[in-house]
């Protein structure tokens, strides 16, 4: 029903904001504090890939009435503040290891998301299909 698709909506895309906006915060720790210059330049690619994706979102979640969050999750900002904290080789491997976990649970939300989205439409347009056929068919 179009209730909980739009409740799976939202919580994918609260989800989805969290996900974004700790990307960002942790980039740019990495651009400051990195000592590996590919880290630094990895940091620069996660601020600017994921502002432009936190853009989007919030475009969309306008559209749909969807209120996102505008600050990190409490478990976000603690790591953030922990990260903060490290620095030299300690910081660098911290880092990378928090970007691998985050990447790896937002690609979960989006496969589940998708995965969702596709077996509840899915249905729909194969009934679609069927009720066209059987126009054509009678219309022939």
């Amino acid at each position: 029903n179009a209730m909980s698709v739009n409740n799976d909506v939202a919580k994918f895309a609260v989800k989805a904001a969290n996900g974004g906006m700790a990307e960002v915060a942790l980039g740019k720790l990495a651009e400051q504090k990195a000592t590996n210059q590919k880290i630094k330049e990895f940091g620069r690619m996660m601020v600017k890939d994921h502002t432009n994706a936190n853009d989007k979102l919030k475009n969309l979640a306008a559209e749909k009435d969807i209120s996102l969050p505008t600050s990190l999750s409490e478990e976000d900002q603690k790591h953030v503040d922990d990260l903060s904290k490290e620095s030299g080789k300690d910081f660098d491997k911290d880092n990378i290891d928090l970007m691998m976990k985050d990447h790896k649970d937002d690609i979960n939300d989006f496969e589940d998301a998708v995965k969702n989205f596709a077996a509840t439409t899915l249905p729909i347009l194969y009934k679609h299909l069927g009720a066209a056929k059987a126009l054509q068919k009678s219309g022939s």
